[in-house]
């Protein structure tokens, strides 16, 4: 008896495994390709911004995403390299916005993913001739002057001042932002610059700030270094 247990135990051990194999096979997408929506190939677009969009597949869990100027086989510039993946959910974009900043002639292209397979390449070239005299230039990186870095106040309200070059065109504007944390996890406030200067009033503790500067054309800066305050009245 203990034998015949022993048997049909490793029997029903060995056919665990094997549907356990089936459940973890990954489906083999490498024969299939990703159908291209727009653009299509010489397609011209009357527009700097542009939508990227495909016919999903059912066994992909991401896709990766190409564009390069003029194409990829003379890539002057590899203008987008993105992977975008299933989500929590189970759902995946098959579309993508994407801004190009210049006009002429572009490829991009798109393969499916599993954790096995890939699909091949599918491209497309295309043209974009949108607006010239559209503002893609970001503000310049404003640059912090007062408080300077590690300043201990007594005062609870606090003169915030910093410097930046003006470009032509747009109207700018400056955002500062203060934390609470050196991590930039905890906001304390963020205001609205007024010539490059911003007051406001604290509580004794620590706080780290930066600027940064935007535009009425969408446009934004990087963010400038990320000062420490302390604020101790007596």
């Amino acid at each position: 008896m203990r034998l015949l247990f022993t048997i049909t135990g490793f029997v029903f051990f060995l056919g665990f495994l094997a549907s356990c194999e089936d459940i973890l096979e990954v489906p083999d997408i490498s024969g299939q390709r990703v159908e291209l929506v727009a653009p299509l190939n010489n397609t011209v677009i009357n527009q700097n911004t542009i939508n990227l969009t495909w016919s999903g597949l059912s066994d992909v869990d991401a896709y990766r995403i190409q564009v390069a100027m003029p194409n990829f086989d003379n890539a002057a510039q590899i203008v987008l390299d993105s992977l975008i993946v299933r989500d929590t959910l189970g759902q995946i974009d098959t579309r993508l916005e994407q801004l190009l900043l210049f006009n002429g002639g572009y490829e991009w292209r798109i393969q499916g993913l599993n954790s096995g397979f890939e699909t091949s390449f599918s491209s497309a070239i295309f043209s974009v001739n949108g607006d010239e005299n559209i503002d893609l230039i970001p503000p310049n990186v404003p640059s912090l002057t007062s408080p300077s870095d590690g300043a201990s106040l007594d005062d609870a309200e606090v003169n915030f001042a910093w410097t930046r070059q003006d470009i032509s065109g747009s109207a700018e504007r400056d955002s500062i932002f203060i934390f609470k944390d050196e991590a930039l996890q905890v906001l304390e406030t963020k205001g609205l610059g007024a010539n490059k200067t911003y007051t406001t009033n604290l509580n004794d503790d620590t706080y780290f700030w930066f600027v940064k500067a935007f535009d009425g054309a969408g446009n934004e800066s990087s963010a400038s270094e990320v000062f420490e305050l302390t604020v101790n009245v007596p």
